[in-house]
């Protein structure tokens, strides 16, 4: 019997509430006991200590990358062991450790097999970890749009459309210490490896290939658009005097300039099924 916390996303709706309850059920049929429960972001985290305190073995989180995030970040050095549970849009973490499994099944394999605990790669920048993935540059605006289209925001989808297309055609963004990537880019997806960073740079210098982004920004993985530079390296640094928009794990931030970037590995503590 293990002793568990629960978190979700405390505005995810009712639907989602559904699953948390099935999923509350299944871990009480395992054997385990719930000791308490926050909804991020109106709830806050609670600390390493309090954790520990509770007797707390097991941080079951679900939701999406943007949550996960914040517990990952905030629980780093937590000597318990989180569980992700697919509950968002895009779960590029859970689907990285139990492939694509729903929550429920992932409760299943769970209590199939003893719980195997991996440590992952994550972006670090200004004190912000991005352990799905780092975008930075202008089209980051469009994020804004897509997530009109899902909430079917006819109004706002215009206005964050108009934004983006305006941003996207400005000066640019431009990084230092990677030797392939010697240009003004739209947009910098850095994503997250065992000892490196993926990067891909998307040069949208044309109407067609700018019209290539947004409509992949929207419907599909932007990084497939036209123009797109690929790199690897273990660091870089943010060019320029202005700050720069970031998304980490969806989440937006503003990043000062001049900021490193590097790849770092977090504790041993998160369980894999995949």
């Amino acid at each position: 019997m293990r002793r568990y916390w629960f978190v979700t996303n405390a505005r995810s709706g009712s639907t989602a509430e559904t699953v948390a309850a099935d999923i509350r059920d299944t871990l009480s049929a395992m054997g385990h006991d719930m000791a308490g429960r926050t909804g991020f972001p109106d709830d806050d985290l609670l600390s390493s200590d309090l954790l520990t305190r509770a007797g707390v073995a097991w941080m079951v989180v679900y939701a999406g990358d943007g949550t996960v995030n914040a517990v990952l970040t905030a629980l780093d050095a937590w000597d318990g062991a989180i569980l992700i549970l697919p509950g968002g849009t895009m779960n590029l973490l859970a689907r990285t450790l139990h492939g694509e499994r729903d929550a429920l099944a992932i409760l299943r394999r769970v209590a199939d097999q003893p719980p195997r605990h991996v440590s992952l790669p994550f972006v670090e920048a200004d004190g912000h970890h991005a352990y799905a993935g780092l975008i930075l540059g202008p089209a980051t605006r469009w994020a804004a749009a897509r997530e009109a289209v899902r909430d079917g925001q006819v109004g706002r989808l215009i206005r964050t459309v108009r934004l983006a297309w305006r941003r996207s055609f400005g000066a640019g963004l431009r990084v230092a210490g990677v030797p392939e990537l010697d240009r003004r880019y739209q947009a910098v997806f850095a994503t997250p490896c065992e000892g490196h960073i993926d990067l891909a740079a998307v040069d949208t210098r044309t109407w067609r290939k700018l019209f290539d982004l947004g409509r992949m920004a929207l419907t599909d993985d932007w990084t497939n658009a036209q123009g797109v530079t690929r790199a690897r390296s273990t660091s870089f640094r943010l060019a320029g005097r202005r700050a720069i928009p970031a998304l980490f794990d969806g989440e937006p931030r503003q990043l000062p300039p001049g900021c490193d970037i590097t790849v770092c590995q977090s504790t041993a503590n998160i369980i894999a099924t995949a």
